[in-house]
């Protein structure tokens, strides 16, 4: 049986992020996937009015009848709405990798987990989590922003594989992203920062190296070529609503 990728996220009606950008991401890189939404938004592309969670017996049952169904290879959690969800995934899918990609709040500041601290309950269980810098300084309980601090702060917490994005950092022309691996090796990846600032480029990217990872790409390669991807949807990205680009690819 082929490998399929399980995405888990919320659903963005604009598909400027969320499951929809996510299956289309997967769709680019031509690797099968399947899904398990978390959360219906009202949102668009100025960003997210309010949500309503999944319910956790449904969320189980879709998972249960696709692990029946499907040999899932790896996992891309995006918004997660309750911090229940995540631990029901969890549960049930001990020793598939995860990607986390630890989405706690919209881009227009809305809140879109009830429990953030459930990322360092579960850490054991994630392979990669993909943090933005306002992310990584609450995971790591801490003000300090230098990113090397940061790696090894969240490494202590029990994180194994760590890509801290730069995103957020001072706004030079180049975008510096982090990743600190479990074997304590430390890459930096560089691309172009353009004057665009469209939503879903976290959900995007942990996608982009999900897929790639299922590819059979080691996690550097995967993190690169996921880099890659994201820099070109950037530059292409189209502003078809009133406020925020979409990422087009």
């Amino acid at each position: 049986m082929h490998k399929v990728g399980l995405i888990v996220a919320g659903l963005d009606p604009s598909s400027g992020a969320g499951i929809l950008l996510d299956t289309r991401v997967f769709g680019y890189f031509k690797v099968p996937s399947c899904g398990i939404t978390t959360a219906l938004t009202v949102q668009n592309s100025c960003g997210a009015k309010y949500w309503l969670p999944t319910d956790e017996g449904l969320f189980k049952g879709q998972l249960e009848e696709l692990k029946k169904d499907f040999s899932i290879g790896a996992v891309k959690v995006g918004m997660v709405a309750r911090a229940s969800l995540l631990e029901i995934l969890t549960e049930n899918l001990r020793g598939v990798p995860m990607v986390v990609d630890p989405v706690m709040f919209s881009k227009n500041g809305k809140p879109l987990l009830d429990d953030p601290k459930v990322y360092l309950r579960m850490a054991e269980n994630f392979f990669l989590i993909t943090p933005n810098l306002d992310e990584a300084l609450f995971l790591a309980s801490t003000k300090e922003k230098e990113p090397y601090f940061l790696l090894n702060r969240l490494k202590e917490r029990g994180f194994k594989n760590i890509l801290l994005k730069g995103g957020h950092y001072s706004s030079s022309e180049r975008v510096r992203d982090y990743l600190l691996t479990e074997k304590g090796e430390i890459f930096i990846f560089e691309r172009r920062r353009f004057n665009k600032h469209p939503r879903g480029t976290g959900c995007a990217l942990s996608s982009a190296i999900t897929a790639n990872l299922l590819k059979g790409l080691t996690l550097k390669d995967a993190v690169k070529v996921a880099q890659e991807f994201i820099t070109e949807a950037i530059q292409k990205a189209q502003k078809l609503g009133k406020c925020h680009e979409i990422l087009t690819f």
